[in-house]
């Protein structure tokens, strides 16, 4: 049986990116307008979270599919019509895929000739990672099952630009705010691979001081590069995700770490995106 659902979810976690006070001060200093009043104003009238799920069993073959958008990507109509149709044809190959897997492990006496082989599993969220002015960051993270011991997670990352399109707005992605990502790569490298190795220290708890910062240290093409904005008005951090085998086994699982905006990362933004940059303080 196939069920279908759009679910409002309160997620007050997801505002914490930038606060009431940081929006009010963005958005309406000087005017009089309160802080709720402003970061109402920027979600929009009746904008909530979305969640969407679509199951499907034939007896022990099951498949499961959800997928994800916080309140402010609803705000943008364009964006989260953008997102519905990447949702929409993710949901179609799941379901050709399964089909297919069913109809060839399919044994009229037993009912499947292999049970992992006709289970399938895709959840897809989107999270908020900065809301600036002019910026909406936003991370993906995908979790996929199409049998075997185990299943894969991924990320991936998208941003709004409110001010593209004379106003009209256009989604790119966060890397699209440098030069390109050699040039993000050699300015940031010795840094961010500093900031992996710290990570990895933390979460395997191994001594660090004899190892070089530089092994198993992936390249920004491997990475998801997301900029953060820590006061919610201007990029000051840079954040990189590393999925399961990109920056260790995938026992090590994901890592994400982050590197100060200085001025050789200033130095490699594009022109048009340098007023959406701070150094660090």
């Amino acid at each position: 049986m196939v069920r279908w659902a759009f679910v409002a979810i309160s997620l007050p976690v997801l505002l914490a990116c930038s606060s009431p006070d940081e929006m009010g001060d963005e958005i309406a200093a000087g005017q009089g307008e309160s802080a709720q009043a402003a970061l109402d104003r920027r979600l929009g009238e009746g904008a909530e979270p979305v969640e969407f799920k679509d199951e499907e069993a034939r007896g022990e073959a099951a498949r499961d599919f959800a997928y994800f958008w916080p309140a402010q990507v609803s705000a943008i109509e364009p964006f989260a019509a953008m997102l519905a149709q990447e949702r929409d044809k993710a949901l179609a190959e799941q379901k050709a895929e399964w089909e297919q897997s069913v109809a060839e492990f399919a044994d009229a006496e037993d009912g499947y000739q292999c049970i992992t082989c006709v289970n399938r599993y895709y959840s897809k969220s989107w999270t908020v990672a900065a809301d600036t002015p002019r910026f909406l960051v936003m991370l993906g993270t995908t979790e996929v099952y199409t049998g075997g011991a185990h299943g894969n997670t991924d990320f991936d990352a998208l941003m709004w630009d409110r001010e593209a399109n004379d106003g009209a707005g256009a989604a790119m992605r966060p890397v699209a705010l440098f030069v390109d990502e050699v040039a993000l790569e050699n300015t940031a490298y010795g840094d961010y691979c500093q900031s992996l190795l710290e990570a990895r220290r933390d979460k395997l708890e191994i001594d660090i001081t004899a190892m070089n910062k530089f092994d198993n240290c992936p390249s920004v093409s491997e990475l998801v590069v997301l900029p953060l904005a820590s006061g919610g008005k201007r990029f000051d951090t840079i954040r990189f995700v590393a999925a399961p085998y990109v920056a260790g086994s995938y026992a090590e699982g994901p890592y994400e770490f982050e590197i100060a905006v200085n001025d050789l990362i200033l130095s490699v933004v594009k022109p048009e995106y340098r007023g959406a940059f701070a150094l660090a303080e």
